[in-house]
């Protein structure tokens, strides 16, 4: 993963640098495609958006959510939402569900929220890996959100077409393609089996 030590910054819970995606255990860790930003042979914009298979599964998960979760008890928030664990510790997720009772109306501001989601869901690895293993990364986050107080982290990962379920005082479930993935209560998706009847293939 490519880490620099940190560098004070003046709001941990708002990056001004739109190339750092999280920082925690004292490091900085950069999106995907950085170094080619740095380079000058992209543009920020050019990797910060999501590949229209990460687009495509990252909508059809949200539809099953909001077909299903009573929001009258959670909120549900996307669009790579900040998590502030504590001090020059900040995380982001694709997809957060939130108890309503845990992230109140109060806690909510133009901050990254500072109360742990009940479910983090993400579709793909977004940092640069250097000198630790993309699973190395998965299970280092998932177990640090998990400490925070999460009860379900979900990784949808798309190259190896598996899907990782951290949850807490148990092992790391790693389930097929076209496994049911439990996300609430009776709520799961079927990722494989989605885009098999979408004709998607890869």
């Amino acid at each position: 993963m490519i880490t620099q030590q940190k560098k004070s910054l003046s709001c941990p819970e708002n990056f001004s640098n739109p190339l750092v995606l999280e920082e925690w255990d004292g490091k900085i860790y950069y999106r995907k495609g950085y170094r080619e930003v740095l380079s000058g042979a992209k543009t920020v914009e050019q990797i910060m958006g999501s590949s229209s298979l990460q687009a495509e599964i990252i909508s059809y998960i949200l539809q099953v959510i909001l077909r299903s979760v009573d929001l009258r008890k959670y909120r549900v928030h996307t669009s790579e939402p900040g998590i502030h664990i504590s001090k020059q510790v900040n995380m982001a997720g694709d997809i957060l569900v939130y108890d309503k009772s845990v992230l109140t109306p109060e806690k909510i501001s133009r901050k990254y929220a500072d109360v742990p989601p009940k479910v983090v869901i993400e579709v793909d690895i977004s940092v640069e890996a250097e000198g630790i293993t993309e699973m190395g990364y998965v299970f280092q986050k998932s177990e640090r959100l998990i400490e925070f107080g999460c009860e379900r982290v979900i990784w949808v990962l798309t190259e190896i077409q598996k899907v990782v379920v951290f949850t807490p005082g148990a092992e790391a479930e790693i389930l097929s393609w076209h496994s049911d993935v439990t996300v609430l209560h009776n709520m799961s998706f079927n990722i494989g089996t989605y885009l098999d009847a979408e004709g998607i293939s890869l």
